[in-house]
């Protein structure tokens, strides 16, 4: 049975008010996640990312098993979009300082910076949907990759039962994780075990009760946020669903654990950083929404189904952050030669310092 409007609006709450608080507890962001494991030789993050896919994973894949899902829906396989736009959303969340639901979280917590990306998110997503960016979309989407009429999934590619993916994932991921140190990220937040635990939970109750309002999916934030931008604009309430809620009671449940803990505090940043947070914000914006999702949609509930376009989707986005933090932060040599010489170009008699 689907549940009405009410329903939309008190499931939706419920479950976004617990991912917003453990996101702002756990400081859960998958840019820093992708980052911290390579260039500061910290894993605390990805742990806690990893623990909370693992238990989705079996989660979802437990309720589909004994059919308690008619239906769910699997993010279809647009490869160039996935390889594009997974690539530029990794850019653009580096460039301005935090993935979708980081950037979030931390709008809560009072950072101007990043509601100004948020901003320019939603209206980047939004014309690359219907709008003068559209036909970009369109080219980049223009090649499908179905397995037996259906999107494509990794179990469905090999034509093996699901269990069978999941079970050495289960093996190999648990003994990682099992060999890991049960740190915090911060010095007041939860520990990466607890942060995994909640939001891999929270990942299975979105599943259920976003299903029960008649949108077979899980969390996502690039959705949610282009729904809310539409629903301004066009004041269609049709947009409203479990999603809008859930995005909503997010932002709730962040200010909540931000304002528990005296982790609240309004931050105006440096011009530089306006910058940043506006071209990345654009960069996500695009990104997200011609891959068909973002790090949650994508890599966190695309990856519970064993989507093929999430799984390609999240190697794009790891690579498109690895690819802006060296740049910006680690620059080869040769790049920074070229730098050096295009400011003596254009101030001749100036140095690179």
């Amino acid at each position: 049975m689907i549940v009405g409007f009410e329903g939309k609006l008190i499931l939706g709450l419920i479950v976004g008010f617990a991912l917003g608080y453990a996101l702002q507890r756990g400081r859960f962001c998958v840019n820093t996640a992708f980052r911290d494991v390579v260039f500061v030789k910290d894993s605390t993050l990805l742990r806690a990312w990893a623990f909370a896919g693992l238990i989705q994973l079996v989660g979802v894949t437990a309720l589909r098993s004994i059919g308690y899902f008619e239906s769910i829906e699997i993010p279809p396989f647009f490869i160039w979009a996935s390889i594009v736009g997974g690539f530029i959303f990794g850019t653009g969340m580096v460039i301005a300082g935090g993935c979708a639901s980081g950037t979030c979280y931390r709008v809560s917590e009072g950072m101007l910076g990043s509601l100004m990306a948020l901003i320019v998110f939603g209206i980047t997503a939004v014309a690359t949907d219907v709008g003068v960016l559209n036909p970009l979309q369109q080219a980049l989407r223009s090649v499908r990759i179905d397995v037996n009429g259906a999107p494509a999934t990794i179990d469905g590619a090999l034509g093996v039962n699901t269990w069978v993916i999941v079970v050495p994932l289960v093996v190999l991921v648990g003994f990682w994780l099992l060999r890991g140190r049960k740190t915090t990220y911060h010095s007041h937040g939860w520990t990466w075990p607890i942060t995994g635990a909640v939001i891999g939970l929270v990942g299975i109750a979105a599943w259920i009760t976003s299903t029960a309002t008649g949108r077979p999916f899980g969390l996502s934030i690039t959705g949610p946020i282009r729904t809310w931008f539409r629903y301004i604009v066009e004041g269609d309430s049709s947009y409203l669903d479990w999603g809008a809620f859930m995005l909503i009671g997010l932002f709730v449940g962040a200010y909540a654990g931000a304002k528990l803990f005296a982790e609240r505090k309004l931050r105006v940043p440096k011009p530089e950083k306006v910058v940043q947070s506006l071209v990345g914000g654009a960069l996500m914006g695009f990104g997200a929404q011609v891959a068909g999702g973002c790090n949650i949609g994508h890599s966190f509930t695309g990856m519970s189904v064993l989507s093929v376009a999430s799984l390609v989707t999240t190697v794009s986005i790891v690579l498109g952050g690895w690819t802006a933090v060296t740049i910006m932060f680690a620059p080869p040599k040769w790049l920074v030669a070229l730098k050096t010489s295009v400011r003596r170009t254009l101030v001749p008699g100036r140095s690179a310092a």
